[in-house]
């Protein structure tokens, strides 16, 4: 995980040297694999165990850091405005295999006008070594690269009957990825459909039918769970890796769904224009009321 200096300042006051956080954050756990200079920036590359996908984000290495420093953190907390139009009237999005993909919610941005991302964008992406490709696209990564929650833009226009499926492949079903490699699905694989096709390889890469475009003017915004293990074998399976199928296998936060969805609107809006509509759509089960809570006793620290 490379992590920017500049951007982690965003969520934690660094005010200690640079050489004294990447010790303490080894000694916590995440390992100092280097540091480079990038323009004014520092990238700093993290090893992030498997057991730690909580840190694939740097909002999750802020949090670190405030822990380690006893520092205020100070994360985000989007309330993007919405239109009086529903997301409801809009699309709609179907389940029918929740064992690979048990929750999704989608939103949906109307009149967007896609262009250049500004310098500022543009410089937080090149520091992790991501080219820009457009204001949309690069707000999803931006997101991603923030809370570790992965997401996708679909063209609205572009999914038949403007609706999502989400299904198990069946079997010697075709897809075209964004890469523009045609891959052979099998069933065990999860994938996002539209009426007739599918339009992205759930958990591990979306599809050059509905990808974002010069053209696209309305944008359908996809954040979604999906079973490690499935991820897992579909990448393996097509050789086909991903940052977000990185970090879908290796779980991510269940509770982070809906946050970074509305976090990814409020940067469309501001880098794209256009309106979000009301209403989130929210299908499958909820994520649980409370978070999972571990008990340890402080006298047990030392022998552990």
């Amino acid at each position: 995980m490379i992590v920017s200096w500049e951007w982690l300042g965003q969520y934690v006051a660094l005010e200690m040297p640079l050489e004294d956080l990447t010790d303490r954050l080894t000694m916590s756990g995440l390992n100092l694999e280097g540091t480079e200079s990038v323009a004014e920036d520092t990238a700093i590359d993290l090893e992030v165990t498997s057991n730690r996908p909580d840190c694939l984000g740097h909002v999750g290495v802020a949090r670190e850091v405030s822990v380690l420093y006893g520092l205020p953190l100070d994360i985000p907390d989007p309330q993007p405005p919405t239109a009086s139009d529903s997301v409801n009237d809009a699309t709609s999005v179907e389940i029918t295999c929740p064992e690979l993909c048990p929750r999704y919610t989608a939103r949906v941005l109307r009149g967007v006008q896609v262009g250049p991302s500004p310098d500022w964008l543009v410089r937080r992406l090149a520091t992790l070594g991501i080219a820009s490709v457009n204001n949309i696209v690069d707000a999803t990564n931006y997101v991603l690269l923030e809370t570790g929650q992965p997401l996708h833009a679909f063209d609205l226009d572009k999914l038949t009957e403007g609706r999502i499926v989400v299904r198990e492949a069946a079997a010697g079903e075709q897809f075209e990825a964004i890469n523009h490699t045609n891959y052979t699905l099998a069933p065990g694989m999860c994938v996002i459909a539209d009426a007739e096709k599918p339009v992205a390889l759930g958990g591990v890469m979306g599809g050059a039918a509905t990808e974002i475009s010069a053209s696209t003017c309305n944008v359908l915004i996809e954040t979604a769970e999906f079973a490690p293990l499935s991820v897992r074998n579909t990448a393996r399976t097509l050789s086909l890796f991903s940052d977000s199928s990185f970090r879908f296998e290796r779980g991510i936060d269940p509770h982070g769904l809906d946050s970074a969805s509305r976090r990814c609107c409020q940067l469309i809006l501001e880098l794209a224009g256009g309106e979000l509509l009301d209403h989130v759509i929210q299908a499958g089960d909820p994520p649980p009321a409370e978070p999972t809570r571990v008990s340890l006793r402080f006298d047990q620290v030392t022998r552990i």
